[in-house]
């Protein structure tokens, strides 16, 4: 766990794709990729190694940003937080009780405080209690919360994915810290590999660009169910549109401004 008053490094370095960094020193958090830039996040100053990196491989010239990581990350409160029926917990959290699921979200979205992960919990609860539902694919994985609280809540087989290394790292130590191994698989890639892997439920919470992409794929209709978030009204009116194109209706919404969540059902 990172502590709160601890200052991030974080270096940006535009053009750079998904570069190699050889050898990182022991302050190296991760590698956040993102479209043609890089991240690199360290809790101390490496001016010197990234500037090695960056003549080694031919890269443009970096900046550095320093943040609190209190700042960056939301950070979760004593004694955790509930979503859907189901309590998280940070693993540093003295309160910490057997029926808690164990969290770290590093420096990766996905800490349960935001409105998005909290209503896709909830309604995930709700329909994989409404029983015939035991496989789900986690499209986007981030740190791993959609994953963690569908094993919790019965889930027999979840297939977990995120294109971005930090996140599929930061997904697969949170399986790890809860024991779920057998479980979920965690994958790194882009979520349209996955797509035709058998499931009844897709969670994806992610960026309109990648979910409109991703529902005109032709195996994106072998699922029952999706809970899709991380969009504004008229991105999820287009989003219905298309989904009700490939043989859904969306069933469930909520708006939580400007953010709105829903589930669409296979006709």
């Amino acid at each position: 766990m990172i502590s709160p008053d601890t200052l991030l490094y974080i270096y940006e370095i535009p053009g750079a794709g998904e570069p190699s960094f050889p050898r990182p020193p022991d302050s190296f958090i991760g590698l956040w990729n993102e479209d043609e830039f890089a991240y690199l996040f360290f809790t101390a100053s490496q001016d010197g190694y990234v500037q090695s990196c960056v003549q080694e491989g031919g890269l443009p010239q970096w900046s550095r940003h320093e943040v609190l990581y209190g700042d960056w990350q939301q950070l979760m409160p004593e004694g955790g937080i509930e979503l859907g029926g189901l309590k998280f917990m940070s693993p540093d959290d003295a309160t910490f009780g057997d029926d808690a699921l164990l969290l770290d979200p590093s420096v990766v979205f996905g800490s349960g405080l935001h409105p998005t992960s909290a209503t896709c919990v909830e309604f995930m609860s709700d329909l994989i209690g409404a029983g015939r539902i035991f496989r789900a694919l986690d499209l986007g994985s981030g740190t791993g919360i959609l994953s963690l609280a569908g094993a919790a809540l019965g889930l027999r087989k979840i297939v977990a994915i995120d294109k971005n290394r930090l996140a599929f790292r930061v997904t697969q130590e949170n399986v790890r810290l809860n024991g779920f191994e057998s479980i979920i698989e965690v994958h790194h890639g882009e979520a349209r590999t996955c797509i035709d892997k058998p499931a009844d439920l897709v969670m994806a919470n992610l960026p309109f660009s990648v979910l409109r992409d991703l529902v005109v794929l032709k195996d994106a209709a072998l699922h029952e169910y999706w809970v899709v978030s991380g969009i504004n009204r008229e991105q999820a009116d287009t989003l219905g549109e298309l989904f009700s194109d490939n043989g859904y209706r969306v069933t469930r919404d909520r708006v939580t401004d400007p953010w709105v969540t829903f589930v669409a059902q296979r006709r």
